[in-house]
């Protein structure tokens, strides 16, 4: 009786289907997700050295503009109409804007109608690229008001 069950087991053994030894993975699989990882790692190193490039052109803009209305702000609070032609000039060297020129433009209209000085103030910025050359020019920010005589 022994012999038979151990001569059934043995013959069940044989017909039951083998399983995978496989336990990992294949080669070609390593190197599809090998190469789908590098170009999603390659997309966002694009991405962040274009965020970067954008976010020092937005600085450099801000302060610019910043340099523009506080020019003007300080026309505009002049105590005496005589001396705002003196404010024309160029400037440089500013902390906060490095290499940024700023140019400011007072010019009176004293007809007989009319008393007024306009006051254009302009911010170039050497540190911002154009849309068609990666290479730095001079890109202006201009701020303008026009002040009645006083």
């Amino acid at each position: 009786m022994k012999a038979q069950f151990l001569k059934r087991r043995v013959s069940t053994l044989r017909l039951a289907p083998r399983r995978s030894a496989r336990g990992g993975m294949t080669l070609i699989e390593v190197m599809v997700s090998l190469t789908i990882i590098t170009s999603a790692l390659l997309g966002f190193a694009a991405f962040i050295a274009r965020f970067m490039h954008m976010t020092s052109q937005a600085d450099a803009a801000s302060a610019a503009m910043d340099l523009a209305v506080s020019r003007v702000e300080l026309i505009k609070a002049s105590p005496t109409w005589s001396t705002l032609t003196s404010f024309n000039g160029t400037q440089s060297g500013f902390s906060n804007c490095p290499g940024c020129v700023m140019t400011t433009l007072v010019t009176k209209d004293s007809s007989t109608t009319q008393n007024y000085a306009t006051v254009s103030v302009t911010v170039a910025v050497p540190a911002l690229s154009s849309s068609y050359t990666a290479a730095p020019v001079m890109v202006p920010f201009e701020k303008t008001t026009v002040i009645a005589a006083f």
